[in-house]
């Protein structure tokens, strides 16, 4: 289940808009293929034609100068690339988060653990043994799509979204699992989200901050390693 995920036979480009190009590879979610998404990535942004990458769960958009190029070449330019482009190893770095499981904050453990027919602590200790990759930016600065939730815990996301807490929360959505960064002081106290909360962290660190270097606490292929400091009723 990797929803939102196309798993194509072969590997495809197309226009997007009037300036850039969307790569979508072939398979489905893979740390290999994820790293070559990243390989490109890199070598597309030092072309002096490219306004910005931005690699996705899978995928790779490329926004180009369309002044200084024929933006109608550059699908089948891309697909070229991509072809030739191998796997690129990343060394990235380890962050360890302590997750209270289930309680008020992970309010919807005890629905996944009707859905899973597992026991809440069942499902903290499986979801803490696995090491999780950060595979793409997310929807927020900081933090992005976490790629190693074990198939036994894969959840249809909601298809209505509903309101949770912000601060920390752990969640859990078709495939992957997110963490949140912490609630900021004056910020809004709930969201909405179509994922299931099992948890927070705590004591999470601000994910993006514009005094420190790097700003981002996570780049991609950083790992982030959940470890259970108890589960709650």
């Amino acid at each position: 289940m990797n929803e939102g995920v196309i798993n194509l036979a072969a590997p495809r480009a197309t226009l997007c808009g009037t300036g850039a190009v969307l790569l979508d590879a072939e398979g489905p979610l893979s740390l290999d293929t994820q790293r070559r998404i990243w390989a490109l990535a890199d070598e597309m942004r030092d072309r002096e034609d490219v306004i910005d990458v931005q690699p996705g769960m899978n995928n790779l958009l490329v926004m180009y100068d369309i002044a200084s190029m024929d933006l109608e070449q550059a699908p089948q330019e891309l697909l070229a690339r991509w072809n030739a482009t191998p796997v690129k190893q990343r060394e990235g770095r380890t962050m360890e988060v302590p997750v209270i499981y289930g309680g008020e904050l992970g309010m919807d453990m005890p629905d996944l653990a009707s859905f899973h027919k597992m026991t809440p602590e069942e499902i903290a200790h499986l979801h803490a043994a696995s090491e999780y990759v950060v595979f793409a930016p997310g929807t927020g600065p900081g933090f992005g799509y976490l790629f190693g939730l074990p198939p036994r815990l894969f959840t249809p996301r909601r298809k209505t979204p509903v309101m949770r807490p912000t601060g920390g929360l752990v969640s859990i959505g078709g495939a992957q699992s997110n963490l949140g960064g912490p609630r900021q002081e004056n910020g809004p106290a709930t969201h909405p989200t179509g994922w299931h909360a099992i948890g927070h962290a705590p004591n999470v660190p601000v994910p993006f901050d514009l005094s420190r270097e790097p700003p981002n606490l996570l780049d991609m292929g950083d790992r982030i390693i959940f470890r259970v400091e108890r589960v709650e009723a």
